[in-house]
């Protein structure tokens, strides 16, 4: 429903088009469709919440949290840095935008998981130890042996967690 009158507070695909949404979108059409005014319709309708853990903190706050706002720098399909990336003819270029995606991924995981997010994002789910060594090894690229780099920005990273 593309041309729906009731949208979620929210822009990140995330958290639109959830059931509620789209109940409340179906009730909106069939009073639409019936040619009634907003004045006509009366009573209650009540929602049945199936999720444990009721409505999600997305739908219910309306507002981002830095870990979904640092995700959504990455996977924006119009400015996203992954499709500034995907635009570069440049080797060079492409490391250096490959080193910047890696730390976004990074630090929008580690700012969910301090967030409490339960589930992520799939490319947010797949950071781990791997991403570490793509990052290095396109530091690499860019800069010929950048050890004494890598280790420089590895104790920062270090000293700086938590």
């Amino acid at each position: 429903m593309p041309d729906r009158n009731i949208k979620a507070p929210s822009n990140n695909p995330l958290f639109t088009r959830h059931a509620e949404e789209g109940v409340l979108n179906e009730f909106d059409a069939a009073v639409i469709q019936k040619g009634l005014k907003p004045e006509e319709v009366t009573g209650t309708l009540r929602l049945h919440q199936s999720n444990p853990s009721g409505v999600c903190r997305k739908c219910y706050q309306g507002k981002e949290e830095i870990g979904y706002e640092l995700y959504n720098l990455l996977d924006d399909e119009e400015n996203g840095i992954t499709i500034i990336q995907e635009m570069s003819e440049n080797e060079n270029d492409i490391a250096a935008w490959n080193c910047i995606i890696d730390t976004v991924a990074y630090t929008s995981r580690k700012a969910m998981e301090k967030e409490g997010v339960e589930y992520f994002p799939e490319p947010i789910a797949l950071v781990d130890d791997t991403l570490v060594e793509h990052f290095i090894s396109s530091i690499e690229q860019i800069k010929g042996n950048a050890t004494l780099l890598i280790k420089k920005t590895y104790d920062q990273l270090l000293t700086n967690l938590d």
